[in-house]
């Protein structure tokens, strides 16, 4: 110990707290006091008229089952369990609750089994989600201080401890036009602040963010007045009269707009070399961050959301609004200059990359621009454009109908899924929801109705048969939970262009009851919200409070369908984006009930005061395919560097820290082994691994994939975790993170290549590029 004392107490102490997690996750495997977890149902709220089910762990159905009202104790329905509807599951029982409409706070009794956390009914009980979504954006903005949003019932706006979530003026110098990172000869600076910090990073990335806008300016298109009269408290910036929902939509799309080159292309992305560490807050990191070359995706995204804009803000701010469509339409010029994909080199980074090699993906965004500008301008050439690429898509109707196969993915002309990585969906509900509609292809219209409802049967002939309601079927990818989210667009857009259809919306609410707590661990996906959520992202200024940010949706299960893990460095599964929170604000936008419509418990008018508008201080600017099911190993992830590599330069600090990962992969969605039994499955895995076998059955890890990173684990470190898993904690108190654990990496050396493809944080990359 002469020369390492410190790092070997320091091993010893976070040992402890590796222990200490564990024994937190345990606590975390049951409910709420008195509630059960076998009962698997949404506890954030349902609005009068959406199905209202409950999953039951449980091994014969058949019994009774009650809801009763909190405030009188009184039965207000009952009924009997239900086997489920899935033919592969027969284990889950069905509790259905749906004729109960009145409004109020209940809880749902299972005889025998025990009850649910409170259920909250009414026309304005997703009034709560939705801020919260969309305060997720404003906690995450980039570019300027974000003071914590004014106190509100409907929002948290300080951690357990009383710190306030908010940080102080971040990113001011972005960012640096260099040789090694944009490959351009003559260093510069370019003022490109503003924007939003994509996910658990830092980065800004301009494909995602202009996805997440087309969302969001979705939303406000189809729910404009529902949102329109939303109170965020969203402090004054770019516009004190803009409504908050348009506030923060401005500031995404204000950044977008400072990303175009002046010849019409948009650079691809604006980070630092490689992520950052884990231990600052957003000002706490003084980096230098770059921009990226351009490619034909972001220039094509600021195409579209440029167009979209201008409709969005022609009646708020014309000179904004003028402004984004004359981007529009210089980028749109710089697209067609170059008809094949232009895949961004990003070769002198080790971020995200969001880039993909599927010609799809860039075909989607060519379809979406397209219609854009034609509903903007009414410009038949536009037109003549997205419908000549809409016909390059001639998969047969028949293949067009299955989550995940090659032919929806590849060659239809309404694809199953809604990412960056496939936005045709985007411009194809465009099309079909143009007012510019005589000028239109009757066939081709014909051809893209029926396609779409083919996808959205599929959504709810799978949604039926799931016995959690999910239109996926349990199909997982990274970022599965946005995907869901998103599905609420697609189906909305059946009812808009096929007829008015309850089917498809009570799909579509199914899919948030999955989001919000009726899944196989019956928590909810989405931080701070519901009785039992996600807390512990991966996400940079949650690690630092050791206590979630809220209103962040996780991404949910990779590799699987119970693949999930609740863990700070479980980025596969456990990651945010903003991408993934625009799905669900745009899911709950549908819901919102504006200020002086009936409020849910009490039937009064919820307050029209408004929260006082303050200001952002000095700093402030005036502007802002599937993947496979199963997840690539780690030899395949492009993170930061070959996994092997990095791992050897790490010190045991490091390897203690991305240990918890591992280790969290154990506990099983029925819930934690003991300590004992914990020891032995970790020995397994770890013998399993040098043997280069499967760990043996019985033991419950999800994803046999993380053998290889088990491997790289001291089993040493592994026993005392779990042996000292025995030490309890406060129920649902937060796992603290220690920042100072975890030091900049030191710069990977690039995996070699391969012919695959391999992908990080929701991005993907050809390795030959």
């Amino acid at each position: 110990c002469a020369a390492n004392c410190e790092e070997f107490d320091w091993m010893i102490t976070y040992g402890a707290r590796v222990a200490a997690a564990l024994a937190a996750l345990a606590v975390l495997a049951s409910p709420a006091a008195g509630s059960s977890a076998t009962i698997r149902v949404n506890s954030v709220g349902f609005v009068p008229g959406a199905p209202k089910l409950a999953t039951l762990a449980i091994s014969s159905c058949g019994g009774n089952w009650s809801v009763v009202d909190l405030k009188t104790g009184d039965k207000a329905l009952e009924g009997a369990t239900l086997p489920t509807r899935s033919i592969d599951r027969s284990t889950l029982c069905l509790a259905d609750f749906s004729a109960l409409e009145k409004p109020g706070k209940y809880k749902l009794v299972v005889s025998g089994v025990g009850h649910s956390p409170p259920l909250l009914v009414g026309v304005s009980a997703l009034n709560k989600p939705f801020k919260m979504a969309m305060a997720g954006f404003y906690m995450a903005r980039c570019g300027q201080a974000t003071p914590a949003l004014p106190d509100s019932e409907d929002l948290v706006t300080t951690s357990s401890n009383g710190r306030p979530f908010e940080h102080e003026m971040c990113h001011a110098e972005d960012g640096l036009v260099d040789l090694k990172h944009t490959h351009e000869s003559h260093e510069h600076r370019i003022e490109a602040t503003g924007g939003w910090h994509d996910a658990g990073d830092y980065g800004k990335y301009t494909v995602n963010t202009a996805f997440t806008l087309g969302m969001l300016m979705y939303g406000w298109e189809h729910f404009q007045g529902r949102v329109e009269p939303a109170q965020l408290g969203i402090p004054a910036g770019l516009s004190p009269k803009l409504p908050d929902y348009l506030d923060e939509v401005r500031w995404g799309m204000a950044w977008v707009l400072k990303m175009q080159r002046p010849d019409g292309h948009a650079y691809h992305k604006l980070t630092p070399t490689h992520f950052e560490g884990f231990g600052a807050l957003p000002h706490e990191d003084k980096g230098e961050r770059y921009l990226s070359p351009w490619g034909t995706a972001a220039t094509g995204d600021l195409a579209a959301t440029g167009a979209q804009c201008y409709r969005t803000f022609l009646k708020y701010d014309t000179r904004f609004a003028e402004k984004c469509l004359e981007a529009a339409k210089r980028a749109y010029v710089a697209l067609k200059a170059h008809p094949e994909p232009e895949i961004a080199d990003l070769s002198g980074f080790g971020t995200g990359t969001y880039n993909s090699i599927d010609p799809h993906w860039d075909l989607g965004v060519r379809i979406w621009a397209a219609t854009e500008l034609y509903e903007s301008t009414h410009n038949v050439s536009y037109l003549q454009d997205a419908e000549g690429l809409m016909r390059t898509l001639t998969a047969p109707i028949e293949t067009c109908g299955a989550v995940g196969q090659p032919g929806s993915k590849g060659a239809c002309k309404v694809a199953d899924q809604l990412d960056w990585d496939d936005q045709r969906n985007l411009g194809v509900i465009r099309y079909l929801t143009s007012s510019s509609g005589k000028e239109r292809d009757p066939a081709l219209v014909a051809e893209l109705r029926a396609q779409l409802q083919v996808v959205t049967e599929m959504y709810v002939r799978t949604s039926r048969t799931d016995p959690y309601s999910d239109p996926l079927g349990g199909y997982t990818k990274w970022g599965i939970n946005g995907e869901r989210a998103r599905q609420a667009l697609t189906l909305y857009a059946g009812e808009l262009i096929l007829g008015a259809n309850k089917t498809l919306e009570q799909t579509g609410q199914n899919t948030l009851a999955m989001l919000f707590g009726r899944n196989p661990w019956g928590r909810s996906f989405v931080s701070q919200l519901g009785d039992w959520p996600a807390a512990h992202p991966h996400h940079r200024p949650s690690m630092v409070y050791a206590e979630a940010w809220p209103g962040l949706l996780v991404g949910g299960p990779n590799g699987g369908p119970t693949a999930w893990s609740d863990g700070w460095l479980a980025f596969r599964s456990n990651e945010i984006a903003i991408n993934w929170n625009a799905g669900l604000a745009y899911a709950l936008a549908r819901y919102y009930n504006p200020p002086g419509k009936p409020d849910s418990d009490t039937g009064k008018p919820e307050s029209e005061s408004k929260p006082p508008r303050g200001s952002h201080g000095k700093d402030a600017k005036p502007e802002g395919g599937p993947l496979p099911d199963d997840p690539l190993p780690d030899e395949a992830m492009v993170w930061m560097g070959d996994p092997v590599k990095i791992h050897d330069a790490l010190s045991r600090r490091e390897r203690a820290a991305l240990a918890l990962e591992t280790l969290t992969d154990l506990i099983s969605p029925e819930g934690i082994a003991t300590p004992e039994e914990l020891a032995e499955q970790a020995r397994d895995a770890s013998e399993a691994a040098a043997e280069e076998r499967p760990p043996h059955p019985h033991h419950r890890i999800p994803d046999v994939q993380a053998a290889p990173v088990v491997s790289h684990v001291d089993l040493p470190l592994v026993e005392l975790a779990a042996a000292a898993a025995g030490v309890r904690r406060k129920r649902r108190e937060p796992v603290p993170f220690p920042p100072q654990a975890v030091r900049t990496l030191p710069t990977p050396t690039p995996a070699p290549a391969d012919n695959g493809r391999q992908r990080h944080h929701g991005r993907q990359l050809d390795s030959k590029v």
